[in-house]
């Protein structure tokens, strides 16, 4: 049985936990109040917390959605899985698909797994070609990539 901690009940202290949060990355606003429930404060004093830091802009989950999208397709993954990954953490389906626009100007998602189905193909060299792939194909997927894209890199190597 899971043991609940005390309740915290204390603004100051909910600020200063969302600022230990903020400074190890930008966060959503349900990421925020999802780890001040966690940690036990109650619902007014979140409230306050999350609108405090609201207001002087650290929790906005418009940029919070804009730097997580550059961020994902920077590693790269795909859109498919980007877009899972924010509505997770409580982004508006709106908010994805207008950042998504946005965002989407100069990504070439065709390219990108062409590119890295072929450095993944390098790695499975030794390995027989039907088995290797199934490993790029695999691997290309759980990234999160059009399975259209994915099947034509792999083809193509």
């Amino acid at each position: 049985m899971k043991r609940s901690r005390p309740v915290k009940d204390t603004v100051t202290e909910a600020k200063n936990y969302i600022y230990r949060l903020l400074k190890i990355r930008f966060r959503s606003e349900k990421e925020v109040r999802d780890k001040l429930r966690q940690k036990g404060f109650s619902e007014p004093t979140a409230d306050e917390a999350v609108d405090y830091f609201k207001g002087i802009g650290l929790v906005n989950d418009r940029q919070f959605t804009q730097k997580w999208i550059s961020w994902r397709l920077a590693k790269p993954f795909g859109l498919k899985r980007i877009k899972l990954e924010l509505k997770e953490k409580g982004i508006t389906p709106e908010l994805i698909e207008e950042q998504f626009a946005e965002a989407q100007s100069d990504y070439s998602e065709e390219a990108i797994v062409a590119r890295l189905a072929q450095r993944q193909a390098v790695k499975h060299r030794g390995v027989p070609r039907e088995k290797a792939k199934q490993r790029v194909y695999g691997y290309l997927m759980r990234r999160g990539f059009n399975p259209a894209a994915v099947f034509k890199a792999v083809k193509d190597i």
